[in-house]
């Protein structure tokens, strides 16, 4: 060990006698070298007065370790400046670079003396701790360093991989509920068949206040003795849970009852520091370029790049993770997703007896702040040095209090199982159900008009459901994972010419390289896999997101833009997907209806793509919409909110609906009788003059106004392709468009040039006020009168008048924007 010059005394010193040689055995305490230092002092004279002088001083440096002088870098004379400069090395007998409790495992000497010697403890010489039962080892960066490189040799050389494994809601589902162990008892009960393989175990140590001989379910997820039997090949395997250590042995027991894949390699949250995320730095402190995970949860491990998120398993309905009061809160959203038109989810799926099929995903927040003591970024996640320490103080700041409140949840959760029973009442529910349907298809009317009741095969419904393919799915995708990375390091490892070969064909035999240059990083390789599944796709959430929560990080965003999507907040020409809700028919959905290339999917799309790793046809997937959402109506461009009041479109205010419940047919009677009317007026022998003129007036008015709207909807179009802005759905203040297009059709110009008074005339020609040529001609010049004679049209005549062309003007506008 390297001997440097300390701070704490007086600077420059010289170096005066060495007191041992190079290959000379010291002791703690032993004489090294004397230095001196010279200052200034006040001393007295014979007189008594007091002067300052400068005086050296010499100085006895002790050595503070035992061991062998190996090497001096000073010698006599030299004078030193400064705090830092190396002295000496010495080879100390025992780098106490591994320490169990205090103690070196080495040498069994204390670590926590300290005296008047000791520049650095010995036990701050360790930092690191890469054992999985247990906080108390711990080993030296040096150390872990060359732990890590034997560990990736080892594993190189076997063609394997590192493999962390999640246990809750990943490989199996575990539940309280005592319903469980009745069911296994009971052959004639439907769930029978998918619970006779649930093994049930009691804690000793449970710290689980107030629940007494509380029993676990525990259910393996369908094919995992296969899928564990497949991966011990390819990779080697670990558990890291966030449940007890004692809890995660049980469970052990359990999926790996031989100990043949994982062995002792168990990490709980009683050796991870923290509760609050999980870290690739805690098994693999340098280097994690060899390792996998997989998990049902992304935010825990700060959206980390070696992550394969995992379908979630959930077994027993509305049971959730046992544990997961110990994780960081997180949303559920819950979208509703068509029996019959969307395939069985693999992704999170809560039983509702009275219901659909119900999708629960988890929703998390904005990514992990790396300077936030909640949580860490990716790239600290990764493999940061400080993370260690990070996690130390998050633990250390993990109070008495939060951890009882803790167990509060989970005991709740507990005691709500075991009194409750959710599972048995909803398959009374069920049994309900089908005795009415049993009932029902019993009563058969006979022809004389009596019920006849015919016997019939009693058939029971059951809650559970063993039917999970989600491992199956996992494991295509690890099998991927492992042959690229073999794939690129053997082709980075072989090299054009070595040995004899080289030297026959004139080369040089040239270096073997390096090997962290030849080994592929997992974290590089797994994004450019999955970045190929969505490349190229712009996809806007609809009814998904929950309002407020920033839609760029939440957990869906973070997810999809892993696998090569981008994200819009607005529906644009670029869009090409609309992730929304089939239940509600938000603006966006309505807007992305009149694109025909933009595919309206419901979430499980993206739950298929983004877990098979591939881009699915969204055909089983498109949210069924009205041929008038695709071809537009006289009121496609308004830019109110949900037809059933979702109110959920980032931020828009909700405007009162304006709705038309008109059919085509409807429609077409109404464009019929209002051309009539036009056609009748128009060839009326007593036209006059002037309403001739008026309406020549208002034809050239009108194809003007035309060109001119064409001109502008170019412009506006141009204008939409350049500014996204345009297209957004999302605007608060914009006004309706329906108002917008009722003031434009009442500043046109139209044949009723001659109304001055709406309320008293409709300004319409009529039988009974046109008259005969040379009466025109009289009335030439004249101002019309609105209080004078002639017939006027009653006031609802004229509002019906108005009203159909209105409607007119709509459906003209409408056709021409199409």
């Amino acid at each position: 060990m390297k001997i440097i010059s300390p701070p704490d005394i007086h600077y420059p010193i010289s170096i005066g006698d060495l007191a041992r040689d190079a290959g000379d055995k010291v002791k703690r305490s032993d004489h090294l070298f004397t230095y001196f230092y010279e200052t200034t002092v006040e001393e007295g004279n014979k007189w008594g007065d007091k002067v300052e002088v400068k005086k050296k001083f010499p100085v006895r440096f002790e050595s503070s370790l035992d061991g062998i002088v190996e090497r001096w870098f000073i010698k006599k004379g030299t004078v030193i400046q400064r705090a830092g400069v190396a002295l000496l090395d010495i080879e100390e007998p025992c780098t106490h670079e591994q320490q169990f409790g205090g103690l070196c495992v080495n040498c069994g000497e204390d670590m926590t003396e300290v005296d008047y010697l000791t520049d650095k403890a010995n036990i701050n010489r360790v930092s690191i701790n890469m054992t999985h039962g247990n906080t108390s080892f711990l080993i030296s960066e040096k150390e872990a360093s060359r732990a890590e490189e034997d560990s990736k040799l080892r594993l190189l050389k076997a063609k394997k991989l590192s493999l962390i494994v999640d246990l809750d809601q990943t490989v199996i589902h575990t539940t309280c509920e005592r319903t469980i162990a009745e069911w296994k008892d009971d052959p004639n009960n439907p769930n029978y068949n998918a619970v006779k393989d649930v093994q049930g175990f009691q804690l000793a140590d449970d710290n689980v206040a107030h629940v007494a001989s509380n029993w676990y379910y525990v259910k393996m997820r369908p094919g995992l003795a296969d899928f564990f039997e497949s991966m011990s090949k390819l990779y080697e395997m670990h558990i890291y849970t966030m449940a007890t250590r004692a809890y995660a042995e049980e469970v052990a027991k359990i999926i790996d009852p031989q100990r043949k894949y994982f062995g002792d390699r168990i990490l709980s949250r009683d050796e991870n520091y923290t509760d609050k995320l999980k870290t690739l730095h805690r098994l693999f402190p340098n280097n994690s370029d060899l390792a996998v995970i997989i998990d049902d949860r992304a935010d825990i491990w700060g959206y980390c790049e070696n992550l394969v998120r995992v379908p979630v398993f959930n077994f027993f309905p509305g049971a959730g993770d046992i544990n997961a009061s110990f994780l960081p809160k997180q949303q559920e959203l819950v979208t509703q997703t068509p029996k019959a038109k969307t395939p069985e989810a693999d992704a999170k799926v809560e039983s509702d007896p009275d219901a659909e099929t119900i999708s629960t995903v988890s929703v998390a927040g904005k990514p992990i702040d790396a300077t936030s003591t909640e949580a860490t970024s990716t790239e600290t996640t990764n493999g940061s040095v400080n993370l260690e320490q990070q996690l130390l103080s998050m633990g250390a700041g993990e109070s008495q209090e939060a951890l009882e409140e803790h167990l509060k949840e989970q005991e709740k959760v507990i005691n709500t199982q075991q009194t409750e029973r959710p599972l048995l009442q909803q398959q009374l529910v069920l049994d309900k159900e089908d005795e009415e349907t049993e009932i029902e298809q019993s009563l058969q009317t006979t022809e004389d008009g009596s019920t006849q009741f015919i016997e019939n095969h009693k058939h029971r419904h059951s809650v559970l459901h063993d039917d999970d393919q989600g491992l199956k799915v996992i494991e295509a995708n690890l099998k991927l994972v492992h042959q690229t990375f073999y794939d690129e390091y053997l082709r980075k490892k072989a090299m054009p010419y070595s040995g004899r070969v080289a030297e026959l064909k004139g080369h040089k035999s040239p270096k073997k390289p390096p090997l962290e240059t030849v080994v592929p990083d997992v974290a590089e390789i797994m994004p450019r896999l999955k970045r190929e599944t969505l490349d190229g796709c712009v996809i806007v959430f609809s009814g998904i997101i929950p309002l407020g929560m920033d839609v760029e990080h939440s957990d869906f965003a973070l997810w999809v833009k892993s696998f090569g999507a981008r994200i819009s907040t607005s529906v644009n020409r670029q869009t090409t997907h609309v992730i929304a809700n089939p239940d509600r028919k938000t603006t966006k959905v309505k807007k992305a209806a009149r694109y025909p290339n933009i595919k309206i999917v419901n979430a499980e799309w993206m739950f298929q793509c983004c877990t098979k790793w591939e881009h699915v046809e969204e055909e089983p997937y498109l949210i069924e919409l009205d041929d008038n959402d695709r071809t537009g109506s006289p009121i496609d461009g308004l830019e109110d909110d949900s037809l059933d009041g979702s109110g959920d479109e980032g931020g828009e205010d909700p405007q009162q609906s304006v709705q038309l419940a008109m059919s085509n047919d409807e429609w077409d009677s109404m464009r019929d009788e209002l051309q009539d009317f036009l056609d009748e007026s128009s060839d009326t022998d007593g036209a006059s003059a002037s309403d001739s003129e008026s309406v020549r007036s208002t034809d050239s008015a009108q194809s003007e106004r035309k060109a001119n709207k064409k001109r502008k909807r170019r412009t506006k179009t141009e204008s939409n392709d350049n500014s996204e802005a345009e297209d957004s759905d999302t605007s608060v203040n914009s006004t309706s468009r329906l108002e917008r297009k009722k003031k434009r059709t009442m500043e046109r110009v139209t044949s009723l040039t001659n109304v001055t008074n709406a309320e008293k005339s409709s300004g319409l020609p009529s039988p009974e006020t046109t008259g005969p040529e040379e009466d025109q001609v009289e009335n030439e010049g004249k101002v019309f009168d609105p209080q004078g004679g002639g017939a006027d049209l009653d006031e609802s005549d004229y509002d019906n008048s108005l009203e159909a062309m209105f409607v007119a003007e709509f459906e003209k506008s409408a056709s021409e924007e199409e």
